[in-house]
């Protein structure tokens, strides 16, 4: 008779034992599925309301308040990205998206003047002619006359070479 293996032979004692935790991240997993439904769901709502022609009744309460508006209350109206007119005739405002937001700060916009350039600190320009130094040394000791790396050399060893030979410069 042949020696037969099955699947719960490689299985842990513990494999069905189902755990608080394990409760724990089934209902946040419910509870995040029921939150994205609930907005899936008003925002069709909403795109419904939009899709729908005005009603009979909201179309004339439309038309007697733009009527009374003017033109220059009528060119605001118009150019306003954020308002919307729903299906019943209400004029909602759409709440700007977090990038219009930024936008609209001008906090990262060209002031239409060059903003002051930093001078490098001393110590900087000191340290990195010393590195560009000790680099060159490290590349002529590391690599062939031709220029090829070494046997067994990366550029990571000549970089090693370099900061070591900072070090020593120091």
């Amino acid at each position: 008779m042949p020696f037969v293996v099955d699947d719960d032979d490689f299985r842990r004692q513990d494999f069905d034992r189902f755990d608080d935790r394990d409760r724990f991240e089934l209902d946040m997993r419910n509870g995040e599925n029921e939150e994205r439904r609930r907005r899936d769901l008003e925002q069709r709502e909403r795109d419904e309301d939009d899709r729908r022609a005005l009603s009979v009744a909201a179309e004339k309460e439309l038309t007697s308040v733009l009527e009374k508006a003017t033109s220059e209350e009528m060119r605001m109206i118009v150019n306003d990205p954020t308002l919307r007119i729903s299906s019943r005739g209400r004029i909602t405002r759409k709440r700007p998206s977090g990038r219009d937001v930024i936008r609209s700060s001008g906090q990262f916009a060209m002031q239409g003047f060059d903003l002051p350039t930093r001078k490098p600190r001393k110590k900087n320009k000191k340290h990195c002619s010393n590195l560009s130094q000790c680099l060159r040394q490290a590349n002529s000791e590391l690599r062939t006359k031709r220029g090829t790396l070494r046997k067994g050399k990366t550029q990571a060893d000549i970089m090693r070479r370099a900061q070591r030979l900072l070090k020593k410069m120091k």
